[in-house]
């Protein structure tokens, strides 16, 4: 244990440095942390929302591998409504997250009737043209924030938007379907949303309309000066926060197109070729330290990226789940991108860190069963905690600090989880990788290794450094005090 207590001083010691250079200050509030603690959170039933979205997953799995609706499509009444696997696949997601959202709505107006409504003083006072105003003013003013995630999208190459290559189609299909029903129902729901949903807190409509006001300005009044434009502390969170819906909406739609097209092949085979092997006494060993390597993975991640992807996409007044804070340091961004496809190529060129299914390379198949269960345990816990987020889910922002579920042990539940899989499987690969290929083969493996491991170490950090803003997770902290291993560390 003295080697993880050095590794731990000597990461928290180059990180307080890091931090304390890029200014980072953590504020402190003086009400009693014991107090907040007891009383009741928002977030402390929002698993329930995720157990919805689990259940309409299986759902969708059974139907769609009972009626084959990758090939057949969606028909209903004889209509075929729905064709082709990205867009079936793309309805699927959507139902997923509408039962979370459902679920989520139902639980939050039991949570507190009496503050479920917040009529505003427009709707109060029977001011409904200047509502009308107001509900069509947001509604503009999102349309231009599609039209500026679509630009954004057709100027970074790493999406192909333009060249229309393969790897973001799924997204940009599922987009353009979003997209159109916003431009449908988006005024309706603005108009409920103000009326029956008053915040004064700005939103990223809000920061896009001072921006067009400062910008117009500029062509107004040349001679005159610019005009004054006020932009404070919430401004800058909704901008980043935009950013994080930019970046990540793509990754996990597509993430979840190949894990939920995989999953509904691994049904069909288990209904199929793996029952009858089994009976004909063809199946073997390995091929069940593969199977189990790949179907159960398969419908952990299935899960946890439904879930996840309600939670980039969906975000609203009604769900109560808007982005409290943001990431606000450079390093803090670096190292949650380096987990990330582009950025997470970069740690591969430096060093080998071993492939989580190399695993299955080892030549002792009771061994590889071994690995494969504790690779399979670890995946559990690392997707649990996304159960446990509901629609709050998401990298780099605060929407609500969670202290039920695996959260109650340790602050990180998945990060501990995710590196214990690598170490599971990676170790044992790294040694086998030196005994066939020599030692400086198994040193830039396990180089590798820790090197990921401090990526996520500091991840951790820099998450506490910036929730510890919120007096909620002050109080949270005090009384779960440890980060990844229970009475440890």
């Amino acid at each position: 244990m003295s080697v993880i207590f050095v590794f731990d001083s000597y990461v928290k010691a180059i990180s307080a440095v890091i931090l304390k250079v890029m200014g980072q200050t953590v504020s402190t509030n003086t009400i009693d942390q014991q107090e907040i603690y007891n009383r009741s959170w928002i977030t402390d039933k929002a698993y329930i929302s995720g157990l919805a979205g689990i259940f309409m997953l299986f759902l969708l799995v059974y139907l769609y591998q009972s009626h084959q609706v990758f090939d057949s499509g969606i028909n209903i009444f004889g209509w075929l409504l729905i064709e082709g696997r990205s867009a079936t696949s793309g309805f699927a997601l959507c139902l997923i997250a509408v039962s979370m959202v459902i679920v989520e709505i139902i639980r939050l107006w039991y949570y507190d009737k009496t503050q479920f409504i917040r009529y505003s003083p427009l709707w109060v006072n029977k001011q409904y043209l200047a509502l009308i105003y107001q509900a069509g003013k947001r509604y503009l003013l999102n349309l231009a924030l599609i039209a500026l995630a679509l630009a954004y999208y057709a100027a970074i190459n790493e999406y192909g938007y333009r060249a229309q290559a393969n790897y973001y189609q799924p997204w940009f299909q599922l987009f353009e379907s979003l997209c159109l029903f916003y431009v449908c129902l988006g005024f309706p729901y603005q108009f409920l949303t103000q009326a029956f949903k008053h915040d004064d807190r700005e939103d990223m409509s809000d920061l896009l309309a001072k921006i067009l006001k400062y910008l117009l300005s500029l062509l107004r009044s040349r001679d005159d000066g610019k005009v004054q434009v006020e932009f404070i502390f919430q401004d800058r969170k909704n901008a980043l926060g935009f950013l994080v819906k930019l970046f990540f909406a793509p990754i996990m739609t597509v993430f979840f197109f190949d894990n939920f097209y995989h999953l509904i092949n691994n049904f069909n085979y288990m209904a199929g070729g793996l029952v009858t092997d089994i009976q004909l006494g063809n199946y073997t060993h390995k091929r069940f330290n593969l199977d189990l390597s790949n179907i159960v993975p398969t419908i952990i991640f299935s899960i946890d990226v439904a879930l996840a992807w309600c939670g980039y996409i969906v975000s609203s007044r009604w769900l109560d789940n808007q982005t409290i804070s943001t990431e606000p340091t450079l390093l803090g961004w670096c190292v949650c991108l380096l987990s990330y496809p582009p950025f997470r190529v970069i740690p591969a060129w430096l060093f080998a860190t071993p492939g989580e299914k190399m695993f299955l390379q080892l030549p002792n198949q009771t061994l590889v069963t071994c690995f494969g269960l504790l690779l399979i345990l670890s995946y559990f816990f690392y997707m649990l905690p996304t159960i446990f987020f509901g629609v709050r889910f998401s990298n780099l922002t605060n929407r609500g600090i969670i202290r039920r579920g695996p959260f109650a042990i340790v602050r990180h539940p998945a990060y501990a989880a995710k590196n214990l899989a690598w170490w599971f499987v990676g170790l044992p690969v790294a040694i086998y990788s030196g005994y066939q290929y020599g030692f400086i083969t198994a040193l830039m493996m396990t180089i590798g290794l820790v090197f990921m491991t401090g990526i996520y170490y500091l991840r951790a950090i820099t998450e506490e450094k910036h929730l510890s803003i919120d007096s909620h997770y002050q109080a949270y902290c005090a009384v779960v005090k440890y980060r990844f291993i229970p009475k440890v560390w």
